[in-house]
């Protein structure tokens, strides 16, 4: 159970940057300007949203095969 509470607590960090830079996506406190932002095709903001959420997802499916159900 220990790699859940690990993979469960990287989820949460990742949710929480993932939301403090939704919040900042008009720049008010400059969190996406200081990752350097510009429109490409692999590098934008939306696309480093897409990322997060994609890693969050594919640690909750890792999180789902490794935990054992209890008899």
């Amino acid at each position: 159970m220990a790699g859940y509470r690990i993979i469960s607590l990287i989820q949460g960090i990742i949710a929480l940057f993932l939301g403090l830079t939704v919040l900042d996506a008009g720049d008010i406190f400059g969190m996406n300007a200081a990752f350097g932002f510009v429109l490409t095709g692999w590098w934008s903001m939306y696309a480093f949203w897409a990322y997060l959420i994609a890693l969050i997802a594919l640690l909750q499916i890792a999180k789902a095969i490794t935990v054992r159900e209890r008899d």
